[in-house]
């Protein structure tokens, strides 16, 4: 299968309070789509609103606020969401997503699923 596994998660509350900060992250989402799927945080990168860790595909590693992020789950569309582009596995959780505040940094992996 050519495309994509995405999780878009945040550090959960008990990172703030963590000697080494690495809580266990909140998951606010997670799809798979096709082959064009993952353009949507590619483009966030190019224009500095995300930054990139790692590019090697197991996984990609981006982070971003969650104020340029969470606008784009729509109902129960998800970012970058196209008609030539498919998607499955969908698992949104519209409560956390609401309750994000805007200015926190989300995690964005995207798993290469070929």
């Amino acid at each position: 299968m050519l495309g994509w596994f995405i999780i878009v998660s945040a550090p959960g509350p008990q990172a703030d309070e963590a000697v080494d900060g690495a809580g266990s992250p909140v998951v606010l989402a997670t799809w798979e789509t096709g082959l064009f799927g993952a353009d949507w945080i590619m483009k966030l990168a190019a224009s500095g609103k995300a930054e990139q860790l790692s590019f090697d595909g197991y996984p990609n590693r981006f982070t971003v606020r969650a104020g340029e992020v969470l606008p784009l789950f729509d109902g129960d569309a998800i970012p970058g969401a196209r008609p030539d582009v498919r998607v499955w596995s969908r698992e949104l959780h519209p409560d956390l997503i609401a309750a994000c505040p805007a200015d926190r940094t989300l995690t964005v992996d995207v798993w290469d699923q070929s």
